[in-house]
């Protein structure tokens, strides 16, 4: 897959509800996402938060056009036959809407915390295929019950590491970009963002694993990333030079402006340009950002729609 291989494809942009906890706050949040013009509402999988089934299925019921993801489960938190049932039950309540995200898992506290082993990286990926490919199994069989809508349902891999990256290059029709690396020498669950350089080196890995490991019957994934941060109407230096100030030293102005996983804009349509190009850069075609940065995000989201409708 080439560097610009979706430079012409649409955008689409995804926005999380997870920090939301109470009824009237999570609906709303829903019914907010879709009129905003959003794709996708993305819910986390995390212990302290709501449960993502629940509040997904909450959301269906308030909302019909928006796509709902997983974004992503923790595949040390399910059973393969029982995260089999959920999926289906969703997708049907859904109308056929749901995308199942998962992941290996990155925070060693939650597993814990619930009891769980948290084994190191390469058998958590190894479990991550396990699952996945027995859950597509059982929604694949004509006699499963109850019946997804969707044959495959969407599936999205949450991956940085090779082996997380070789999973989704497998099986994924989705492929969500987290950037994230353990700090060295600090607790587990302590992460970095990735720099540009290496943001480079992992996606030239992963155009390598691509071409090498995806099966022919298989379109190219779509590749996702989870922007951490979207400011817009503030000077971009301004709004970097704070972030530094928020997140280390291991951050400069110039990393925070360059990297994909944050977007700091003059204007949202700034910000479109800027998604545009690194679109061309790295082939990403699909954006989501957290619960906070819903607002700003929202009017990028309005001026991409206003310059794609202008360009018809």
């Amino acid at each position: 897959m080439a560097a610009d291989a979706n430079a012409g494809t649409a955008l689409t942009f995804g926005a999380g509800i997870t920090a939301h906890h109470t009824r009237d706050e999570m609906l709303a949040a829903a019914r907010t996402v879709e009129a905003a013009g959003f794709d996708v509402l993305n819910v986390a999988d995390h212990l302290g938060n709501p449960s993502p089934f629940a509040v997904l299925a909450a959301a269906a019921a308030v909302t019909e056009r928006v796509r709902l993801r997983s974004y992503v489960l923790n595949v040390y938190f399910w059973n393969s036959a029982l995260l089999a049932r959920e999926v289906a039950t969703l997708d049907a309540l859904s109308a056929g809407r749901f995308e199942l995200g998962l992941g290996a898992g990155h925070m060693k506290r939650e597993h814990d915390d619930a009891g769980l082993p948290f084994p190191p990286l390469v058998e958590r990926v190894a479990e991550l295929e396990r699952v996945v490919v027995d859950v597509r199994r059982r929604l694949a069989d004509s006699a499963y019950s109850p019946a997804p809508v969707q044959t495959p349902v969407p599936l999205s891999i949450g991956a940085w590491s090779d082996g997380s990256m070789r999973v989704a290059a497998r099986h994924a029709e989705i492929l969500s970009l987290t950037g994230m690396v353990q700090i060295k020498g600090k607790p587990p669950g302590t992460f970095d963002l990735s720099p540009v350089p290496e943001v480079d080196r992992r996606l030239e890995r992963l155009r390598a694993t691509l071409e090498r490991e995806r099966p022919a019957e298989l379109p190219q994934p779509v590749l996702d990333c989870l922007l951490q941060r979207v400011v817009v109407d503030t000077d971009p230096e301004e709004s970097a030079a704070a972030l530094v100030a928020e997140y280390g030293d291991s951050y400069t102005v110039e990393t925070v402006l360059e990297s994909p996983f944050l977007l700091l804009a003059a204007t949202p349509e700034d910000a479109v340009d800027e998604l545009l190009r690194r679109q061309k850069r790295w082939g990403i075609s699909s954006w989501c950002t957290h619960t906070a940065s819903i607002p700003a995000f929202a009017e990028v989201v309005a001026a991409y729609r206003a310059r794609v409708g202008a360009q018809r």
